[in-house]
C-alpha cells in the first residue's frame, strides 16, 4: 500500500516534502506560519502582476520555504480525499511525525483556506439575463441562407468588479436549444449540490 501512495506524489512534490524534513523546527514554523498566512492572503492574484522589478527582488530563506511549503499544501489537499490519505502519504514520503501531525491536525482548516483562495483568485462572472429572439434570412446572395432560421441571443453578466455587461450571439436554431440544453443541465447540477 505504501508504494502505491507514495507513487501518488510528484517529483517536485518529493523533493519539497525533502527540503521541508531537512528544516530545523523553528524554520519549518516559521515557513508554516508565512505559508498560512500566504493562503489567507486575498490579494494574491494582485501581487503577481506587479512590477517587474518588485516580483525579482530577492526573497530571504523562510519566504522561498513558505511558498514552497504553500505549493505543496495546496496541491496535497487538492489531491487527497481524507486526513487519513493525507497522512499516509506524508508518512510514506519520510516526512517527520510531528511534522505529518500538524499537516493532519490542520487539514480542514487548510481545505477551506485552499478552496476560499481559489474562489477570490478565479472570480466568476454571475447570470443575471438572458434573452433571446428568433429571426428568419429573408433574402441572400446565396441559396442555402435564405429560410434559414436563426436566434439572436443577448447574455447579461455581473462582471467581478460588480458593474454588468452584455454579449451578442447569433447561432443556429440547433445551437441555441443544445445551448439551452446545456443551461438545463448546469442548473439541475447546481440545485443537486445545493441539496446536498
Amino acid at each position: 500500500m505504501i508504494s502505491s501512495v507514495s507513487s501518488k506524489l510528484s517529483e517536485k512534490q518529493k523533493s519539497n516534502l525533502l527540503v521541508l524534513s531537512q528544516l530545523s523546527n523553528d524554520s519549518f514554523l516559521a515557513a508554516w506560519d508565512s505559508s498560512l498566512q500566504l493562503l489567507k492572503e486575498k490579494k494574491r492574484l494582485a501581487r503577481k502582476c506587479q512590477p517587474y522589478y518588485i516580483v525579482n527582488n530577492t526573497k530571504n530563506e523562510t519566504e522561498l520555504q513558505a511558498e514552497i511549503l504553500c505549493q505543496l499544501l495546496e496541491s496535497l489537499v487538492q489531491e487527497t480525499v481524507s486526513d487519513e490519505d493525507l497522512a499516509s502519504i506524508l508518512t510514506s514520503s519520510g516526512l517527520q511525525k510531528d511534522r505529518t501531525n500538524l499537516f493532519v491536525s490542520q487539514y480542514d482548516q487548510l481545505q477551506e483556506l485552499i478552496s476560499l483562495r481559489k474562489q477570490l483568485t478565479n472570480p466568476r462572472e454571475h447570470l443575471v439575463d438572458l434573452q433571446w429572439k428568433f429571426g428568419v434570412v429573408a433574402g441572400s446572395s446565396s441559396e442555402d441562407e435564405a429560410g434559414r432560421t436563426f436566434v439572436q441571443v443577448k447574455i447579461v453578466s455581473c462582471v467581478p468588479d460588480g458593474g454588468l455587461t452584455s454579449r451578442h450571439i447569433e447561432m443556429s436554431l440547433q445551437k441555441f436549444y443544445d445551448f439551452l440544453h446545456q443551461l438545463e443541465k448546469a442548473k439541475a447540477s447546481l440545485e443537486y449540490m445545493n441539496y446536498l
